[in-house]
């Protein structure tokens, strides 16, 4: 009975075709992967920036709808709507150091709030269209 890993030469020639083309394939994964989730943002959309060096926490409603995130350093988020009938921004920061946050559309700031950057405060603000 002959074995797979008898044979020599001819051998090592399969498990380097065998090889490469395992490769390719997991290159081809990857950049299929990479490929799917990126995003281009939508300039009509709402987006909130977060500009911080220290950790903060986000309590955000839009339109009736609560969320809220954690994060450390700056951030924006894309708030996924070209229509906002209010906003109601409460970001809470932990550390020393400035920290801004804006409402923004379209590359126009609407809304902004900034902390002295003294140490744990709270930046508030609400928009409304």
């Amino acid at each position: 009975m002959k074995n797979f890993f008898d044979g020599g030469i001819m051998n090592y020639k399969r498990f380097g075709i065998l090889g490469a083309i395992l490769l390719i394939i997991c290159a081809l994964m990857m950049v299929t992967a990479v490929s799917s989730t990126s995003k281009a943002t939508d300039d009509s959309n709402y987006t909130l920036q977060i500009n911080s060096s220290g950790k903060w926490r986000l309590d955000l409603t839009v339109n009736n709808k609560y969320t809220s995130d954690e994060g450390v350093g700056s951030k924006t988020i894309d708030l996924n709507t070209t229509n906002i009938d209010y906003a109601s921004v409460t970001v809470n920061q932990y550390e020393k150091g400035p920290t801004n946050v804006s409402l923004i559309k379209e590359g126009k700031v609407l809304e902004d709030g900034k902390s002295d950057g003294d140490g744990a405060e709270t930046i508030y603000f609400y928009y409304q269209d």
